[in-house]
């Protein structure tokens, strides 16, 4: 194993320890995702067909709200008693911090939606027999690009004191190209019979190559301690 992955793998399962210890991230970001399907499908429970159409956009409210909350916590865990400072002054190249947070917030977002997505489809009755591998296909691409914007844009904000605020404000109209080819490629499989790929897919492949590789090459510039 290279010095490069052993550093990745060494603060990846740091982060997911001290989450594991203190659970504090994800309790909250599971009761936000889970009461934000549940409101919503309140809301539409006068209109169950409307309800189940919609339910990948449904389902997409609960993770951007729930991702831009993990990402703003797990930031801040590095902010508390100068650990970030500390981390900065190792001999590691700073492309090795954000990788080791993007694959934490990529297992922590993908826990969230392990939870959030049975309970929405519970809830709206949305049948996803027809294609459950596409589904998952689709969630594991469009978390990775997720994952991707939301550590970079994490990193910006986290010194300001409207850090929740703002990083909702930065990250949703960045996120929207993703959402909307997402939410069409699922609506495509799901209503019309249709495999995943075409221009949408082509999207969201787009859409996580350049922001992985954008992300990785200007985070040592926007990370401040």
């Amino acid at each position: 194993m290279s010095s490069t992955l052993r550093q990745i793998v060494t603060l990846t399962a740091k982060d997911l320890r001290i989450e594991g210890r203190t659970r504090q991230t994800m309790g909250l970001v599971l009761v936000l995702g889970v009461l934000i399907v549940s409101v919503l499908g309140l809301g539409f429970g006068q209109s169950p067909e409307l309800a189940r159409m919609g339910t990948p956009a449904i389902l997409w409210v609960a993770y951007l709200f729930s991702g831009v909350l993990c990402f703003e916590k797990t930031m801040a865990v590095e902010r508390q008693d100068g650990a970030l400072a500390g981390l900065l002054l190792a001999p590691i190249d700073r492309g090795v911090i954000y990788a080791s947070k993007l694959i934490s917030n990529l297992v922590l977002m993908l826990a969230v939606a392990a939870v959030i997505t049975p309970v929405g489809i519970l809830f709206f009755g949305f049948d996803l027999s027809p294609a459950p591998g596409g589904f998952v296909l689709i969630i594991l691409i469009s978390m990775a690009g997720f994952a991707a914007v939301g550590t970079l844009f994490a990193a910006l904000v986290s010194s300001s004191r409207l850090a929740g605020g703002l990083l909702a404000l930065v990250i949703f109209p960045v996120i929207l190209p993703l959402v909307i080819a997402s939410t069409q490629q699922m609506t495509a499989m799901f209503r019309d019979g249709a495999s995943p790929g075409g221009t949408g897919m082509t999207i969201l492949l787009a859409f996580d190559a350049i922001f992985l590789v954008t992300s990785w090459l200007v985070f040592e510039v926007v990370l401040e301690p």
